[in-house]
């Protein structure tokens, strides 16, 4: 009995042999994530900012001054978490919170001269990890490799929306092993 048992996880075994995990994309790319921010993550700690505030600093740099839903919406952050690092952008005095002028039930994040001064700290950090992480691929593969990224982010975004799809995200499904 034991036996074929045995024979029987071999045969699952080799029937997913292409979802190994150093195989499979999904866990390529969460442990290509996870090197990278903890590497970035200790080259911006020197400046006084975490990578729990950085992607708001990230996107008010390119787009200040928008509503904090619509900042929340950018940096992929719900409620709470967005809350809480807007608090502490505000508490560092990096960002100031005011009314819009023509809804006042809107909030806008502005940065502060201060919260500006870190994009002349913190872009060079930004460029010396990107040439780390891509060293040794030339111009066109890292073209491809950005046109693929970018694919694959919007195949996902378009089954997310697909029935079936919210019992996964309610569950806390996970793509990591994916």
């Amino acid at each position: 009995m034991a036996r074929g048992r045995a024979t029987a996880a071999k045969l699952d075994q080799a029937r997913f042999a292409h979802l190994r995990l150093e195989e499979t994309v999904g866990f390529l790319l969460s442990d290509t994530v996870r090197t990278m921010t903890r590497t970035f993550s200790a080259r911006i700690a020197q400046h006084g900012v975490g990578m729990g505030i950085f992607q708001f600093l990230r996107v008010l740099w390119e787009d200040d001054g928008l509503t904090q839903v619509e900042l929340a919406e950018r940096t992929r952050m719900r409620g709470p978490s967005a809350a809480g690092a807007l608090h502490a952008l505000e508490r560092r005095g990096f960002v100031r919170r005011i009314a819009d002028s023509h809804d006042r039930r809107k909030i806008r994040v502005l940065l502060t001269p201060k919260g500006r001064q870190l994009y002349d700290l913190v872009m060079p950090d930004i460029e010396v990890t990107n040439r780390a992480m891509l060293a040794g691929f030339g111009a066109a593969e890292q073209r491809v490799l950005k046109s693929m990224l970018q694919r694959m982010r919007r195949n996902l975004a378009a089954t997310s929306a697909q029935p079936g799809c919210e019992r996964e995200r309610r569950a806390g499904g996970s793509p990591k092993g994916a």
